[in-house]
């Protein structure tokens, strides 16, 4: 998790890699989901948002498994391998609850 905002935003963003021989184990979803508790329950975050390039369909499954959904695309978004690259872009609501004051 990275960026965390407080305030009335209570957000984050979520990234995660798996190595090309641990793929397709369940892991990325096990530690997505695990991400989403603790950010919800510890961190006490309302929103959770991750980014995957747009031609990662394994990334996006995941996502999608975990209860996050598209919000839109955003044009050279990361500098990935040398190049800006377009990434789709995710959330997760993770509860209705009022900030603290």
């Amino acid at each position: 998790m990275s960026g965390i905002s407080r305030g009335p935003f209570l957000s984050a963003h979520l990234g995660y890699w798996t190595a090309a021989d641990r793929q397709n184990r369940g892991l990325a979803s096990a530690m997505v989901e695990r991400m989403c508790r603790l950010a919800r329950d510890t961190v006490g975050l309302h929103r959770i948002e991750a980014s995957t390039l747009v031609h990662n369909t394994g990334s996006q499954r995941v996502l999608a498994k975990c209860g996050f959904e598209p919000i839109g695309l955003a044009p050279a978004y990361l500098h990935i391998d040398g190049a800006w690259r377009d990434c789709r872009l995710f959330q997760r609501i993770l509860h209705d609850r009022a900030p603290a004051l």
